[in-house]
């Protein structure tokens, strides 16, 4: 019997995961929580071979409690639950022991399949997520500090997919000053395009996911 721990904290979401898991065989959810320091206490405690965790948790982000549950040297597996389609922090989430990424949106037809692949060692990834963008060559550790506050603004607006006209717009300066910063931008960071980009400002917290 595969002891599963859900992580999520909207409630209704969570309930309809655990129900869902409950009604596979050799499956049984050992406990639910909405926190992810919670997570990591009811990981010690009940040693579960599965934790399916949302990435945004109210007090303590799915990325760190990942890491934090790294620490313990437990041998469960963690699924990471996510809304947001970005190919670029998968090689990163595999860096820090993350065994699968599941989109939400994906969750109630995937997640069971996910279940059984990391069982078994496997790493499982959303199927809209492969696309060539996974194998973008690891980020290298770039120093944050090279970067002025104005040009982190303006990572985490590009990140978000903001173009040079709503950044200009938004911050209340002209498109070609934008340009300039995004080429600034590039050049510190040794970046050659967004995906990129968007895996640094994920990387360093500029982006949470």
């Amino acid at each position: 019997m595969k002891k599963i721990l859900v992580v999520d904290d909207h409630t209704i979401f969570r309930q309809c995961i655990v129900g869902q898991i409950n009604t596979q065989q050799g499956c049984e959810v050992v406990a639910e929580t909405g926190s992810g320091a919670a997570a990591v206490r009811l990981a010690e405690d009940l040693a579960p071979d599965v934790i399916i965790m949302d990435i945004s948790l109210p007090d303590i982000d799915g990325i760190e409690a990942v890491k934090r549950l790294r620490q313990k040297k437990g041998k469960w597996k963690i699924i990471l639950l996510s809304m947001y389609k970005y190919p670029e922090i998968v090689d990163y989430l595999e860096e820090i022991g993350v065994d699968g990424y599941l989109l939400k949106n994906d969750a109630f037809e995937d997640l069971l399949y996910a279940i059984k692949a990391v069982s078994e060692g496997k790493r499982y990834i959303s199927p809209s997520l492969l696309t060539d963008e996974t194998s973008v060559s690891k980020i290298s550790s770039f120093s944050l500090s090279s970067l002025t506050e104005r040009e982190k603004e303006i990572v985490s607006l590009i990140a978000e997919g903001l173009t040079s006209r709503e950044i200009a717009d938004r911050l209340c300066i002209s498109i070609k000053t934008v340009e300039t910063h995004r080429a600034r931008i590039m050049e510190k960071l040794k970046v050659r395009n967004v995906a990129e980009l968007i895996r640094y400002a994920i990387k360093v917290g500029i982006l949470k996911v």
